[in-house]
């Protein structure tokens, strides 16, 4: 397991040349995307932050027999200074890679025909609808959660090790008494040190 990055990977197959499809997918991702663009023999690598992570997108671009085929490898620094990624919560960073490939459509049909209407931006069409914002509202709401759980669980961590009465929230509470519970208290506060040691060393 990749303990920096959380890896994720999609492609599709464009009907149209090599150069319009590279040059396309170069446009999208520098002007609406903002991400810094350099050139590889295969394709370009852009860099920039998704949702407050640092990420890199590695797209790989070659002729297929019914037109060109774009690969794109995303990887997502797991550290960030909104928390450590475990998972992919809700999919949000899937649903970005497929909005990229449309984009890369819609800036492929821009090319072809000439148009320059931004409205129909997959972006900005994904940007104004409800739904977006309360996919976004969730995402926040569940690493609220999450960080509250963790600071719970942190605070309960420092009170077992200290007590030797470690009380782990959950469906099913646990509570555990003596050695193993200033043992497992120990555990959690290592771990817990450990990550903020990795947020604090990206952040």
């Amino acid at each position: 397991m990749d303990w920096k990055y959380k890896h994720f990977h999609q492609e599709r197959v464009f009907p149209a040349s090599l150069d319009l499809v590279v040059e396309a997918a170069r446009t999208f991702m520098a002007e609406s995307r903002g991400w810094g663009v350099t050139n590889t023999p295969d394709g370009f690598t852009a860099q920039g932050y998704s949702f407050a992570h640092r990420a890199i997108a590695i797209l790989k671009i070659q002729a297929a027999a019914d037109g060109t085929k774009v690969a794109v490898e995303l990887l997502v620094e797991r550290a960030s200074s909104r928390g450590f990624m475990l998972l992919d919560v809700g999919g949000y960073y899937s649903i970005q890679i497929r909005k990229w490939l449309d984009g890369i459509q819609w800036s492929l049909h821009q090319k072809l025909t000439g148009s320059h209407e931004e409205s129909t931006n997959p972006l900005v069409l994904a940007a104004n609808k409800p739904a977006a914002y309360i996919f976004n509202g969730c995402l926040v709401f569940i690493c609220v959660t999450f960080a509250l759980y963790f600071l719970v669980t942190f605070v309960s961590a420092l009170v077992g090790l200290l007590t030797g009465r470690l009380f782990l929230m959950g469906r099913d509470p646990l509570v555990i008494h003596g050695t193993w519970a200033r043992i497992l208290s120990a555990l959690l506060l290592i771990f817990g040190a450990f990550l903020a040691w990795r947020i604090k060393r990206k952040a």
